[in-house]
């Protein structure tokens, strides 16, 4: 008896002990969880019109250092003391923007031995505007990082007009992870020095073209992710956006030229969330990835991507959000861009109601998302349509339960009408479905929808305003041919052709389109081409965003003509007249 309650004693003597070290740990880590040891900007990033004294508040227990250039701060780094100063840093010396190893363009005279184009790339002859950068982080006696804040501040930008009403966006990494010779991703670097000792091989591949020229900017994928802090401001000059993430360069043929675009990813081990924190896009949902856009082949005038995805955003496939924007790399000014967002597995859950999970999305016939099988959905649907004869009924019905036929025609209308050739169709060309029929959802039933992408090569110019699109859509798709064979399709595509060209592409909504955007965006798009090659090309750009309109007045009458050709003048008349 006498040894029993010794056990119960002893029993009760260890929960006791156990639960005394279990409030000490308590107490112990309480002050790590204590809000007022997180590093903290005595001011909030952003805009101030005079210079300003900064401190970098809490973390008192550790060391703090920081740093003014974006690189990471290390315990090398400056040691934070107390407040420090911050002017317009504008007039300092230009850093990142003097680099000349951002493209294969800028080595003329490998451009001229082997290629026909030199784009003129330049660096700035003096300085260009500038952003504080300050980035800060607290370090324990044994090294260890335990917190780190990034910040921007826009000082005495309130007298340059050239930043009004344009989204602002401060993009921050160690330079290293764009600039350094064997892992940075914005240049030439080590991949290019290889690539240059083969070009006097004539079967080097993309000799003739510097723009596709092998380089460290060409890597893709995961390898070419770097982790970066990105801060964006609306046209308030609110600060929406503040967010650790992943970029790489983003773009295919455009990953040679200057600038580049960036594709931003928001990922857990960055940001501990595989989402943004704010809804940037006003689209009720926080995007998992948006892309910095530079224009790509429309670089110099950046018209033609945002012009046809506003216009032809209530048919009846996807289009993106653009908002212009000015992007500063690392503190320094590097031009006018748009944020834009992309197409992904969130993307199409943002906007249509399904699933993440039950995405196959397909782009360029390259699985994009979805199971490595799910390629074959795609190529099955292309190889049904284009080896059976729609003109069955029983066909053109299976053809139907296989794709949104509303989708598909608004799609090849649209682009056959803004004149798409020469890399369209097949090319830059994306469609997705759900895996699974979803109840209760309109998009959940399994057939494959069309979405937008890339029109700023090829289009939109009168260059191409009596370029026969039908008939080389005809001859460069099996698929759409194959359809077009039905009546009830061609009836349907004419339909929905002149609805296009009356409506969608009305003369007053080109006309409130082109005069709103040579208004807000002829001098964002001078200054981001002074930036490059040191030349406005107002001229040229106001004569460009002229001959845009033009073309769109004057494909109407074409386009008509064109179809008439294929079922007949009075077919197309007919259907002017439903319309109107």
């Amino acid at each position: 008896m006498n040894n029993e309650l010794f056990k119960i004693r002893t029993s009760g003597k260890y929960k006791y002990i156990f639960f005394s070290l279990f409030l000490l740990l308590i107490l112990l880590l309480i002050p790590c969880f204590d809000s007022d040891e997180e590093l903290a900007f005595s001011l909030e990033p952003g805009y101030y019109e005079e210079p300003i004294y900064l401190e970098i508040k809490g973390a008192d227990r550790y060391s703090i250092y920081y740093t003014l250039d974006g690189t990471e701060p290390t315990r090398n780094s400056i040691p934070y003391e107390g407040e420090f100063y911050l002017e317009d840093a504008s007039f300092h010396n230009n850093v990142y923007a003097e680099r000349t190893d951002t493209s294969a363009g800028f080595y003329q005279e490998l451009v001229e031995e082997y290629s026909s184009e030199f784009p003129g790339y330049i660096v700035p002859s003096g300085p260009v505007d500038k952003c504080n950068i300050v980035r800060a982080a607290a370090f324990d006696r044994s090294g260890n990082c335990v917190d780190s804040i990034t910040g921007s501040y826009f000082i005495g930008f309130g007298e340059k007009t050239l930043y009004q009403d344009m989204w602002m966006v401060s993009l921050i990494t160690d330079p290293k992870n764009l600039f350094d010779y064997e892992t940075g991703i914005y240049v030439t670097g080590k991949v290019f020095d290889e690539y240059i000792q083969l070009l006097p091989d004539e079967n080097t591949p993309y000799r003739g073209t510097w723009w596709w020229w092998d380089a460290n900017y060409r890597i893709r994928g995961k390898e070419s992710e770097r982790p970066a802090h990105v801060e964006i401001f609306n046209p308030e000059r609110q600060k929406v956006l503040s967010d650790e993430c992943g970029i790489r360069i983003q773009g295919r043929g455009s990953r040679g030229k200057y600038p580049k675009s960036l594709s931003v990813y928001a990922r857990r081990e960055y940001s501990g969330s595989e989402e943004f924190s704010a809804d940037i896009f006003g689209i009720g949902g926080f995007s998992h990835k948006f892309v910095i856009f530079s224009g790509a082949d429309d670089s110099a005038y950046k018209i033609k991507d945002y012009l046809a995805h506003t216009l032809e955003k209530e048919l009846n496939f996807s289009t993106m959000k653009f908002h212009p924007a000015m992007l500063f790399l690392d503190g320094e000014y590097w031009g006018m861009y748009y944020i834009t967002e992309s197409y992904n597995a969130d993307f199409i859950s943002d906007h249509y109601g399904v699933p993440q999970e039950e995405v196959i999305f397909v782009k360029e016939e390259v699985l994009e998302e979805g199971m490595e099988e799910e390629i074959e959905l795609y190529l099955e649907m292309r190889a049904y349509i284009s080896e059976n004869d729609m003109t069955v009924s029983e066909n053109y019905e299976k053809a139907e339960s296989l794709i949104d036929m509303d989708s598909y025609i608004d799609y090849y209308a649209s682009q056959i009408f803004i004149g798409r050739y020469g890399d369209w169709p097949v090319k830059n060309e994306g469609a997705w479905r759900t895996r699974n029929i979803i109840p209760d959802n309109e998009y959940g039933d399994g057939r494959w929808r069309w979405m937008l992408f890339d029109v700023n090569s090829g289009s939109l110019a009168t260059s191409q305003l009596e370029v026969d699109t039908l008939t080389n859509v005809m001859v460069g798709d099996s698929v759409f041919a194959s359809l077009f064979q039905s009546p009830e399709f061609r009836e349907r595509f004419v339909e929905r052709m002149v609805y296009i060209a009356e409506e969608v592409y009305a003369d007053e909504k080109v006309d409130q389109f082109v005069d709103a955007y040579l208004e807000n965006m002829i001098e964002p798009i001078c200054s981001n081409n002074v930036r490059f090659i040191a030349i406005e090309l107002r001229d040229e750009g106001i004569a460009n965003i002229e001959d845009t309109r033009t073309f769109l007045k004057q494909r109407r009458d074409f386009i008509y003509r064109m179809m008439g050709q294929y079922v007949g003048e009075e077919y197309v008349q007919a259907a002017v007249e439903r319309v109107k």
